[in-house]
């Protein structure tokens, strides 16, 4: 699977993360007396996959967490990603690239346009540090599940057949587990905002049959987190913030 013309998305959203932490980080505000309990985040979410032609999917993520200890949270993670990829024959395994060879005419470039949406289902904890007066960053370890839902769209006759053979139903799907670490910071606007910016790198192998590797996606999101709830700051984390 081929990147679709999506390589120049990501970048288009550089200069509106810019402002958007430059916004952030002049008004930033010291958390010094307020650490809401409950956190909720929603913005842009974009997936890099590198082993799979470099395709770039951009897309939404949400997430929702509760603070257990001073440093310690848990909670959930959702995004989806959608668009068009191209599913070509140096993707597949060797047997099914054997197999192809053998089949299609001469000359012949297999290139099957592909719609792919994955969505990502994490939960867990993570380490919440606050040392610092207008911002606070986090780390933890990244165990999810991928739903990809991927349809064939050939657009000619020998595509049509080749689509049938890898994909008999139309469209195939498959749940897949990922494994890695991911972290990001929050900068305060406010009392109740932060402008969040996120990293999540994991390792997984979707459709395996198809896919002869598997590979790293990496998750970039962006975008405002909402603090709310019973204050759990302690005399301890505000001496910090004060430093």
């Amino acid at each position: 699977m081929t990147p679709h013309n999506r390589t120049g998305i990501a970048p288009r959203f550089l200069p509106l993360l810019t402002i958007f932490l430059s916004l952030a980080t002049a008004s930033s505000f010291a958390q010094s007396e307020y650490v809401g309990r409950y956190d909720l985040f929603a913005g842009f979410s974009n997936v890099s996959a590198p082993f799979v032609n470099n395709l770039e999917q951009p897309g939404f993520g949400m997430q929702f967490g509760v603070l257990n200890r001073k440093r310690i949270a848990s909670g959930l993670d959702y995004s989806v990603q959608s668009g068009t990829t191209n599913l070509t024959p140096n993707l597949l395994p060797n047997l099914l690239q054997r197999a192809l060879a053998a089949e299609l005419p001469p000359g012949y470039k297999l290139s099957v346009p592909t719609t792919l949406t994955i969505q990502t289902f994490t939960g867990g904890s993570q380490y919440v540090y606050r040392h610092f007066h207008s911002q606070a960053l986090f780390l933890h370890p990244v165990l999810s599940a991928f739903r990809v839902e991927a349809t064939p769209r050939p657009t000619d006759a020998i595509a049509a057949v080749v689509s049938h053979m890898l994909v008999p139903k139309g469209t195939k799907r498959d749940w897949v587990g990922a494994y890695g670490l991911g972290g990001g910071t929050d900068v305060h606007v406010s009392q109740h905002l932060s402008a969040r910016v996120q990293l999540d790198a994991a390792w997984t192998h979707p459709m395996n049959d198809i896919l002869a590797h598997g590979g790293w996606i990496y998750r970039f999101s962006v975008g405002p987190a909402f603090h709310f709830g019973r204050n759990v700051s302690t005399p301890r984390l505000m001496a910090q913030a004060k430093q």
